[in-house]
């Protein structure tokens, strides 16, 4: 059943708990977006790529996730409790197709062959999401994404183990997707590839109006920057780590002779994985157009990740792609909890937190599909649990309107059944009554007596009360189908009964007509 944002406004308050299972770091986002403000109301940040350097089986680097996850959460007021995770490009395949006119793609009704041969996975119960969007000349295409079982379990039990309920798995480069689509809504008409510079992989996604159209995950990241200058200058790898932070690839004209001696030989280590990374985003470019030759081509580079903001690195990757590059920054403007900002507002790393965040804001407010990796049952408690406090507030006065109506609904019918009832057993007496005097008649014949014109006023007497508005003069009673006030008798269609007058009393109602008098007692 679809329903409105309206709806989806009402029921579910649409907030996230953003956790970025990254292989240098974790990192925790919370937002609160309204119709046209977004608050931080908080974000933390711990690195795990030692410990996950010394971890020897999967449960090791899983406690160490959640280990990890669960100090960040301590001591901090994150409301959200349900979580949108994301993982590493590489941990989850992305595929794109065209559908054939008429054909559907639905994996919770069972995937096509053609679909099933894109997984490259040989589990039963592989976790598959789908989404249809519309395609070129006016046809479908799909998305669909995969991941192992164990991975996603895994991902899932991470997020159990510190208190949360997983609601949201996908991986950087749709998070990525849905930051670009909540914070550059006016500039969804032109065609971006966005990046996310991680520290062991990147992952590249062309999205078009909107739409990712494309993706690719690379190993050249953070991480081969560092053994880069780790080569070259023969030391640990934290020394080039400080060293690549420090320098990147830029030369300080103000820096001291050893200084821009030290950075140049930077610069000049990291200047082929650099190229290279360039050449990757390149061939991301040309599987789209290969894809979509009709689409309008690629207009900036959007760079976002934990290694975006490496000196020099944007214009070094618009000198090998020869387009424009920016920083993602998506939290520019935005307020934090009580006015501050919350996080480092500027910083490109929170790009794929911000879309975690906004997943269920963006689903709620656009109502288009998205790829989600939580399995339904999963998805499905975490939405029960997250029905808005505002549902109960704004439910209550139709529920109390909706059951004044019913109540008087049941009482008006009870009413009515009643009067029907004495209207049937009086016609029966009626009935017995005029049976007797044929009876009597028959036996002894008696002397015509002359008619006497038929009272007009005679239904007076059979009226009885069905209702009292008030008390005294001024009341208002219900006599069936008539109404007795304001010195009248009115008839059911509001127009006052010729000849007959009415006077209310404390105990009863009089109806005046024809020189008689009906009296009605009026109920206790």
């Amino acid at each position: 059943m679809k329903t409105t944002p309206g709806v989806h406004a009402l029921l579910y308050s649409g907030d996230l708990l953003a956790v970025d299972l990254g292989t240098h770091a974790v990192k925790v986002l919370a937002l609160k977006a309204r119709e046209r403000s977004l608050t931080v109301l908080g974000s933390a940040r711990k690195e795990v790529w030692r410990e996950l350097a010394a971890a020897k089986s999967d449960e090791e680097k899983s406690e160490v996730y959640a280990r990890a996850l669960r100090e960040l959460l301590r001591g901090r007021a994150f409301v959200p409790r349900n979580s949108s995770i994301a993982l590493p490009g590489s941990t989850i395949v992305l595929r794109f197709m065209a559908l054939p006119p008429g054909a559907e793609l639905n994996h919770e009704k069972g995937l096509s062959a053609e679909a099933r041969a894109l997984i490259p996975f040989d589990e039963a119960e592989t976790p598959v999401s789908t989404v249809v969007t519309d395609g070129a000349k006016g046809g479908k295409e799909a998305i669909l994404a995969a991941a192992p079982a164990k991975i996603v379990k895994g991902a899932m039990d991470v997020s159990r183990k510190a208190g949360l309920r997983p609601a949201v798995i996908v991986n950087d480069v749709l998070a990525l997707t849905d930051a670009y689509r909540f914070f550059h809504v006016q500039k969804l008409d032109e065609t971006v590839v966005v990046v996310s510079v991680g520290a062991t992989s990147t992952s590249a996604g062309v999205v078009e109006k909107g739409v990712l159209r494309a993706a690719r995950v690379f190993n050249i990241a953070g991480a081969s920057f560092t053994r880069a200058v780790k080569r070259e200058f023969s030391v640990e790898l934290e020394e080039a780590e400080a060293l690549k932070i420090a320098h990147g690839l830029e030369v300080s004209l103000t820096a001291t002779p050893e200084e821009k001696e030290s950075a140049a030989r930077v610069a000049a280590a990291l200047g082929p994985s650099v190229k290279d990374l360039g050449a990757e985003i390149l061939r991301t470019i040309d599987v789209f157009s290969a894809r979509r030759p009709d689409a309008a081509p690629v207009s900036r580079v959007l760079l976002a990740g934990g290694s975006a903001e490496l000196k020099g690195l944007a214009d070094s990757l618009a000198a090998s792609t020869g387009l424009p590059v920016d920083l993602f920054r998506p939290m520019v403007n935005v307020t934090g909890k009580g006015g501050a900002d919350g996080i480092k507002a500027l910083e490109a790393e929170h790009a794929v937190a911000c879309g975690l965040a906004l997943s269920n804001t963006l689903l709620r407010t656009t109502l288009r599909p998205r790829l989600n990796l939580v399995p339904k049952r999963a998805r499905r408690a975490a939405i029960l649990r997250d029905v808005s406090p505002r549902f109960g507030r704004k439910l209550a006065l139709p529920v109390l309107i909706g059951l004044g109506l019913c109540l008087y609904g049941w009482w008006a019918v009870e009413v009515s059944r009643r009067e029907a009832a004495e209207e049937t057993r009086l016609e029966a007496a009626a009935k017995a009554v005029a049976a007797a005097r044929r009876k009597v008649a028959k036996q002894k014949p008696a002397a015509a007596a002359p008619k006497k014109p038929a009272d007009p006023y005679a239904y007076l007497g059979r009226l009885s009360v069905s209702g009292v508005f008030g008390a005294g003069p001024g009341a208002t009673v219900m006599l069936g189908s008539y109404t007795a006030r304001d010195g009248k008798l009115f008839d059911g269609e509001e127009k006052a009964v010729s000849g007959v007058t009415s006077e209310i009393g404390d105990k009863s109602v009089s109806l005046n007509a024809g020189g008689k008098r009906y009296v009605i007692a009026l109920p206790k």
